[in-house]
């Protein structure tokens, strides 16, 4: 079954629509950005969005006429859960790596708004993987419990869910329909973006990420001997999430703009359809590495070469749909030799 057709076959009119909205993320607030374009083209009625932080709604998303309902506040969450018919989560691959208490409590609240006040839940293009901890494998069995249908993004989840509800169906990300979306509402948001980070010619764009553990060390690593071995290239090092969020990397982003002529640095403070946009648009003048899942598969949709990086089940799991001939590596044992053969092959060709 396709996005498009469960979006047709089940009635989602008064439904609290969760995520991991809010946080800043490009993923997830790309995932938000698509999922509730789509919804509104549907003409869906009465939708409530919980987002972490409503005050930065405007900052990151367009105006679909839908209502939000602060994350973080409980009892305004329980009164919409009360409120409508359905809850639907709607894409990423929250049960894995990331998985937290968080998650949890959400997915207990969803199996309680199943079973004890009758509501209907909907599971759509989210992720499950082997990479979950006890905690993360906890909260799948309660969301599949809690579940009326889901619609799983990949075969690792399908497998996974299918074992716990029946009603599972396999599609792919949220992101792959982006081009059902009317997209020249963002025409300006491109335009601002792109007056922050002027293309002049083939450009790296690299992604630091946050990680619980080693990997970040090991990222930004790499990412510094990148730079020593590209100073003759403009480059672009990005956080794919606000600054706030990550006032850590962002410092390390500015020590290197600072010691680095060639540099930009941007944060997400923005819509993230320009992003994709932006990728689109330039997709001949940039190359990319980074090990964000969204961040891989926007360069994959939009036609810019990026690195096999891989640091989490979902990430293998896209690239052996996306690049099964091409040889993958993982980011915990990727060196600078891959990184900069990659980069000369690759930017060289492209050039």
């Amino acid at each position: 079954m396709t996005l498009t057709t469960f979006i047709k076959k089940y009635s989602l009119s008064s439904s609290l629509l969760i995520g991991f909205y809010g946080g800043g993320n490009y993923g997830d607030e790309l995932l938000m950005e698509t999922f509730a374009g789509l919804l509104k083209q549907r003409r869906t009625q009465n939708l409530t969005i919980a987002y972490q932080h409503p005050e930065n709604y405007q900052a990151m998303h367009h105006d679909f006429g839908f209502d939000l309902v602060d994350m973080h506040s409980k009892p305004a969450l329980i009164k919409s859960v009360l409120a409508k018919k359905n809850i639907i989560v709607g894409g990423g691959g929250l049960w894995g790596m990331d998985s937290n208490f968080n998650l949890f409590l959400l997915c207990l609240l969803m199996f309680m708004a199943r079973w004890f006040l009758g509501k209907k839940v909907y599971l759509v293009a989210v992720g499950y993987y082997g990479s979950a901890q006890r905690l993360g494998r906890a909260s799948a069995w309660l969301a599949g419990k809690a579940a009326t249908a889901i619609l799983a993004r990949d075969p690792e989840t399908y497998h996974n869910f299918k074992a716990i509800q029946r009603n599972t169906s396999q599609d792919t990300d949220i992101a792959w329909y982006i081009d059902e979306l009317d997209l020249a509402p963002y025409a300006a948001d491109l335009a601002q973006l792109e007056k922050r980070l002027p293309i002049t010619g083939k450009t790296l764009f690299m992604t630091l990420r946050r990680f619980h553990s080693g990997p970040k060390q090991h990222l930004s690593t790499l990412i510094g001997q990148c730079l020593q071995n590209n100073a003759d290239k403009p480059i672009i090092i990005a956080l794919l999430e606000p600054r706030h969020v990550d006032p850590e990397g962002y410092k390390l982003l500015e020590s290197w703009q600072q010691n680095y002529p060639n540099v930009q640095i941007l944060d997400l403070s923005f819509n993230p359809l320009a992003l994709f946009l932006f990728f689109r648009k330039h997709h001949k003048n940039l190359v990319f590495i980074g090990p964000q899942f969204h961040a891989i598969l926007s360069a994959h949709l939009t036609g810019v070469p990026y690195l096999p990086m891989i640091y989490d089940n979902k990430v293998r799991g896209l690239l052996e749909y996306i690049a099964p001939k091409r040889p993958h590596y993982m980011l915990q044992s990727l060196g600078i030799f891959d990184v900069q053969s990659f980069i000369d092959k690759t930017y060289n060709k492209t050039a």
